[in-house]
């Protein structure tokens, strides 16, 4: 099995703050049980998104504090703290 380099790494977290931000904002603008597909897709990712909501804000604050001269990390961070803005005030 390969290791994953740095810049793997970084867009591996990305993405999953970028999938987190974008299903939140979905599940929160639109209707989806108003299509049967995305209600069923909606219901059997609310649990995994749950955990990505209060899991990658912790990991993204590690690595900051490990690696303190990335931007992308900040970026990250700033990306979960809105998804939970929207969760919460929308």
């Amino acid at each position: 099995m390969q290791k994953l380099s740095n810049k793997q790494y970084i867009k591996f977290w990305l993405l999953f703050t970028l999938l987190s931000l974008s299903y939140w904002l979905l599940c929160k603008t639109i209707d989806v049980y108003k299509y049967t597909i995305i209600g069923v897709l909606s219901e059997i990712l609310w649990f995994p998104m749950i955990a990505m909501l209060f899991l990658l804000p912790i990991i993204n604050t590690y690595v900051i504090f490990k690696n303190k001269k990335s931007f992308i990390h900040y970026f990250n961070l700033a990306l979960n703290l809105i998804t939970i803005l929207i969760l919460f005030l929308m």
